[in-house]
């Protein structure tokens, strides 16, 4: 675990729900160090103790509960308190295989509930895969099962998992620049889907650059005064494309917002990001 580290799950029909989960922060308890994860009912204190145990620490209790004895044997059970309808689980397998919206994988780590005590709730099944985590959570509900799948994980500042995908974004260098600075916007087109994405250009121009200040007026646009060449060009994106911009900040103090846009016919890819300039 590590502070920042995000994994957003998706429910399967009909229940069509998200699920974001965080480490948003670390505090220490009787010499004992928990990460705060957020996404369950309040903030859970997590950390793995000696054993290799999950553990969670119950503020109001003041003692740590189960959640997966990682090291527990195949097939035997351990005590388990994550959810109020689970007092056991097993570990069924080191090598579950999962398919998913992340892809394919045959090195799971399943654990399986009992449920006790509860009709039509509990937790059933939980996956983890090394080095990533939850990617697979199954729980019962009056509606019959819910299952959670991982679609997106941002581990140690970097995604390192997301479903097939399609976006656009923009991201500046700095949130603050002075008159007379140099601003480095970088555009980036992820097509991460089974076919290419086909786009049209009309022009030799690729992006345009459009700040408003905070009033909405249009204080500077990068193709302004730019001569392009008429040629029309077809062009096929796989995975990512990233365009830079490089721009001089001669702009009075304030707040300003900057829009990037891709110069294609048809679709619109375009997104924006806040600054500030300062004395």
């Amino acid at each position: 675990m590590q502070v920042g580290n995000q994994w957003i799950y998706r429910s399967s029909p009909p229940f069509r729900s998200t699920w974001v989960v965080e480490v948003t922060g670390q505090r220490s308890i009787g010499g004992s160090e928990y990460f705060e994860v957020s996404g369950f009912p309040g903030v859970r204190l997590v950390r793995k103790n000696d054993a290799g145990t999950l553990v969670i620490y119950d503020v109001g209790e003041q003692r740590e509960k189960n959640w997966v004895a990682f090291q527990a044997p195949v097939g035997e059970s351990f005590a388990t308190e994550v959810d109020q309808c689970n007092r056991t689980a097993v570990i069924r397998t080191h090598s579950a295989r999962l398919r998913g919206p992340l892809g394919e994988f045959e090195n799971g780590l399943e654990v399986g509930y009992h449920i006790s005590g509860c009709a039509d709730a509990g937790l059933t099944r939980e996956v983890f895969l090394p080095y990533v985590g939850l990617v697979e959570r199954r729980q019962m509900s009056i509606a019959g099962e819910q299952v959670y799948s991982l679609i997106y994980a941002r581990l140690g500042g970097y995604t390192v998992f997301s479903e097939k995908e399609l976006g656009f974004g923009v991201t500046l260098d700095s949130a603050t620049y002075r008159r007379g600075d140099t601003l480095t916007a970088r555009l980036t087109l992820r097509n991460t889907q089974a076919e290419p994405l086909r786009l049209t250009f009309p022009s030799g121009q690729d992006f345009d650059l459009v700040i408003h200040d905070r009033g909405g007026a249009e204080v500077y646009r990068w193709s302004e005064g730019r001569a392009f060449t008429l040629a029309i060009r077809m062009v096929e994106i796989r995975d990512e494309r990233n365009w830079v911009i490089l721009t001089p900040v001669g702009l009075p103090p304030g707040n300003y917002n900057a829009t990037a846009s891709l110069a294609v016919s048809g679709v619109k890819f375009e997104a924006a990001a806040p600054f500030a300039v300062r004395e």
